[in-house]
């Protein structure tokens, strides 16, 4: 272990002491002590593992950090958290410390010296100790009373589930990028994800596993293995090794199990997955500020719009207007803090905002300490990329005209050939066509050749629309710039002959110098078309429509550029298998696999199409 650099052998130091003071003459002997009020150390204290009671006897583990010489009784934030305790990886504590908060960061259950189980930190219960840990703070001698909340992630989950159970001294909350248990994790669409291994992983036992997070070669390794193998997708905790009775639930019988192969035997189960979501009514009796934050390529994106949609449903009016969103060109971590470059592309200047003094700049406002950001014109603050510009609108819905542009899916010999010999996007659907048809066939293992040549895929990436069984439509280049605000959908009406299948999609921007990004990507089960709690198996030729929704972004098209749709069957070890039988999901085998033809159709009677909507039209900037 590396030593800090103050700390030396005795004889050393004094020799070393002896040597300083020849130098400077005796200098040094006649120097002035510092003044009681003039700092010299960091300015912070830090009192280590103090235990908060909760309700139920139970003791969290939290740090707490407070300005040294604190004389006032001041405001709190409090992080609820099951990653590090510390405030080692971002260390937001000390610019809020520096203004006068204290900043208190608690384990959740099972974590660090925290007791209980973490069978409880998805559910109600985390609410529940949020709620107790707010007014435990409300009540030291330090506290003047007023608590807002911090954190991304996890950590914005746990936010709203205090919320929901409203602590009367909660002052604000400021949830970035929350995961929405059921409904972004831990399946997309209905399709279990394997990523959740590798945040049980992470977080297993009590300490935060960074080495294994980092161990990309080791899980992602793992998971190519298991999908190379067609082994059963239920038993990729085992494979990973994560231990069952660590991250675990009781089962329907009220044994314990593994928290993920609960999950997986809980698919499609809406009572189950959003057993602890903040209901109708625990929105509208929330009655303060609220501020939230997603990036255009955030997983989470789908979690942290459906929690903000729900509220501005459900919430009252006076409590609408005190909630404040920022959506930017960002993915998960990027929206935690914004770096130069995201996933191949490069991040404009003005987007690249300090979000920890975003935070304490709002914080200060919200609680009457500082007057309003000059960053807030208006409730909504969304980036413009292309323009490259911070937009405003009071409603992220408002962020969009109302109007769309719409292409339809058009081939005349049906199925595209190859990327070079693609079909078109075309204004409308040709009257009369044949379908385009998509094979999935689950032998198949087209990721095991991807492993080899694309380690390093990203925003930029278009080796895809190359695959073999992937199929391509292409629009004319733009005339002129366009702008487009809001969530790009697609709607596919397709035949299949087998009950079940999975279908990806992706959108790529095509540059007028030949380079692409990606405008988004989304991906499918049939089974679960119109909900991921309703499951309904398709009849032999019986024609259905798939929708397929991409994340909200914001981006000027600029004249010459043209779009790429590409479609393909869902095969990869990121994602549960499916076998295209219709049997239990995660229980299906390789033996009873069944090759699915896709049809997919594109004429004036059943159209396929993609919908882009446009922007609304740029404001002024106004002036505060």
């Amino acid at each position: 272990m590396r030593r800090a650099r103050f700390i030396r052998g005795p004889k050393r130091l004094l020799g070393n002491a002896a040597l300083l003071l020849c130098s400077l003459g005796g200098s040094l002997l006649a120097a002035t002590p510092p003044q009681a009020n003039e700092q010299v150390g960091p300015g912070y204290d830090i009192e280590m593992s103090r235990m908060i009671p909760v309700r139920d006897g139970v003791e969290l583990e939290a740090w707490i950090f407070k300005p040294s010489h604190l004389k006032d009784k001041a405001p709190a934030v409090l992080e609820l958290t099951q990653y590090d305790i510390d405030g080692a990886r971002r260390g937001e504590f000390k610019d809020l410390v520096a203004r006068g908060y204290v900043f208190v960061i608690a384990y959740v259950r099972g974590r660090g010296r925290s007791g209980g189980d973490k069978e409880d930190d998805l559910g109600l219960q985390v609410g529940r100790d949020g709620y107790d840990v707010v007014e435990w703070i409300a009540k030291q001698p330090w506290s003047n009373g007023r608590v807002v909340m911090y954190g991304g992630s996890f950590v914005g989950m746990t936010q709203w589930r205090t919320a929901a159970q409203q602590p009367p001294h909660l002052a604000a909350i400021a949830p970035y990028v929350p995961i929405y248990p059921g409904w972004d994790i831990p399946n997309t669409n209905g399709i279990p994800q394997a990523w959740t291994n590798v945040i049980l992983g992470f977080t297993s036992g009590r300490s935060l596993n960074t080495g294994f997070f980092e161990n990309q070669a080791y899980w992602s390794g793992k998971m190519l293995d298991a999908y190379a193998h067609y082994k059963p997708f239920h038993d990729l905790d085992d494979i990973i090794g994560i231990a069952p009775d660590d991250w675990w639930m009781r089962d329907g019988q009220g044994h314990k199990e593994s928290m993920f192969k609960v999950w997986i035997d809980h698919v499609g189960d809406k009572a189950f997955n959003l057993a602890a979501e903040p209901r109708p009514a625990d929105f509208a009796a929330m009655q303060f500020p609220i501020l939230t934050a997603t990036g255009f390529y955030d997983d989470d994106q789908p979690g942290a719009l459906h929690y903000y949609r729900r509220l501005m449903q459900y919430a009252r009016a006076e409590t609408r207007d005190r909630t404040y969103l920022i959506i930017g060109p960002w993915d998960h971590f990027g929206t935690q803090r914004p770096s130069k470059q995201i996933e191949g592309i490069a991040i404009p200047d003005a987007a690249r905002l300090d979000m920890a003094k975003v935070h304490a700049d709002w914080y200060d406002w919200v609680l009457g300490r500082g007057p309003r950001p000059t960053f807030w014109h208006d409730r909504v603050a969304y980036f413009m990329l292309g323009a490259d510009e911070w937009r405003y609108a009071k409603t992220l819905e408002l962020a969009s005209s109302g109007k769309t542009l719409d292409f339809c899916l058009s081939m005349p010999e049906g199925t595209p050939m190859d990327v070079f010999h693609s079909g078109s996007l075309v204004p409308k659907a040709a009257e009369d066509q044949p379908p385009a048809v998509i094979v999935s066939d689950p032998h198949e293992l087209p990721e095991l050749e991807v492993a080899k040549y694309a380690a390093n895929e990203d925003l930029t990436s278009q080796f895809r629309s190359f695959q073999k069984r992937a199929i391509n439509f292409h629009s004319e280049p733009f005339a002129h710039d366009i702008e487009i605000a809001g969530q790009m959908r697609l709607t596919l009406k397709v035949e299949a002959d087998v009950p079940d299948f999975d279908l990806w999609a992706q959108v790529l921007l095509i540059l007028p110098d030949g380079s692409t990004i990606k405008l988004g990507e989304d991906v499918r089960r049939a089974r679960f078309r119109t909900s991921p709690f309703k499951e309904e198996l398709l009849k032999p030729g019986e024609p259905v429509e798939v929708p397929f929704e991409f994340n909200w972004m914001a981006r000027r098209i600029p004249a010459g550029a043209r779009l790429r749709l590409t479609l393909a069957p869902l095969n990869s070890p990121n994602y549960q298998k499916n076998y295209n039988t219709g049997g239990r999901v995660g229980y299906e085998k390789i033996e009873d696999a069944r090759i699915a033809h896709i049809k997919v159709f594109h004429d004036a009677k059943r159209g396929s199409c993609l919908i882009l909507p446009l922007a609304a039209a740029a404001a002024p900037a106004v002036s505060r």
